[in-house]
């Protein structure tokens, strides 16, 4: 059976199942585990899907903004962890901008005691900082986004393009190495390229689950973050893949 056959049947499999390991893969197609490790790992360099712990998955397209309520029971330990280390790079008189959703609302509850500026879309994020009077808030207005209750749309570019700030902690629904970091929605992907812009220091924030799994519109190249800090659960492979490509990478244990 000729490779490219062979990595088809693969497709097909993960297609039908979503998850398949190394042996059973083996078993099925009656080659070495080495051989199905090197299919996989030219089936994720293409972008075909996500490798795992001992097997791999079908790359997940995420079609719709996930809603917040939604989000708030997903990873909450893992979200903890990355935003505790997110939490420990803001230094007192800083200013800093938190994108919407909840692994930034968990930095926003880690922040309390400090004495900074914040800037955020975020309606609950607001709301909850500016009980603290060493937290001075500003929150761009907008139309209000029902699924993640967050402002969206040009007035907020506008009033961000006055602004700058010397971290920016930008949350995402998904991301990836090839793809890069993605968002269903093209007003999503212009509001974090301007977050992205205004920043002298932009940190992407993004729990294991999300990577691997691609949206409709690209914001940008994982390698323009000076810094992405996820959870100590991405896979091996996906982190020594990362490592190779040269992106500043911090695993939090969660």
């Amino acid at each position: 059976m000729l490779a490219i056959e062979r990595r088809e049947r693969i497709l097909s499999y993960l297609r039908q199942h979503e998850y398949a390991n190394v042996e059973t893969l083996a078993g099925i197609l009656d080659v070495s585990s080495m051989t199905i490790r090197r299919d996989l790992t030219k089936l994720e360099e293409q972008g075909m899907i996500r490798r795992t712990h001992g097997g791999a998955t079908i790359g997940q397209f995420i079609n719709t903004q996930p809603h917040s309520e939604e989000s708030k029971s997903r990873c909450p330990e893992e979200k903890h962890a990355i935003a505790s280390y997110a939490a420990s790079l803001v230094s007192d008189g800083q200013s800093i901008l938190l994108d919407a959703g909840t692994t930034c609302m968990e930095i926003a509850r880690q922040l309390v005691d400090r004495r900074i500026r914040v800037v955020t879309t975020d309606l609950a994020q607001a709301l909850f900082l500016c009980r603290y009077r060493n937290i001075e808030v500003h929150i761009a207005g907008g139309q209000v986004d029902e699924r993640t209750q967050s402002s969206l749309g040009g007035n907020v570019q506008h009033f961000l393009d006055d602004l700058n700030v010397e971290l920016a902690f930008i949350g995402c629904t998904s991301w990836d190495l090839q793809r890069g970091v993605t968002t269903p929605t093209e007003d999503r992907a212009e509001l974090k390229r301007k977050m992205f812009e205004r920043a002298g220091t932009r940190i992407l924030v993004a729990d294991s689950e999300k990577y691997g799994r691609y949206s409709f519109h690209r914001i940008m190249g994982l390698e323009k973050f000076d810094l992405v800090v996820t959870d100590s659960h991405l896979p091996d492979y996906s982190h020594e893949t990362l490592i190779k490509a040269e992106i500043n990478l911090h695993l939090v244990s969660a």
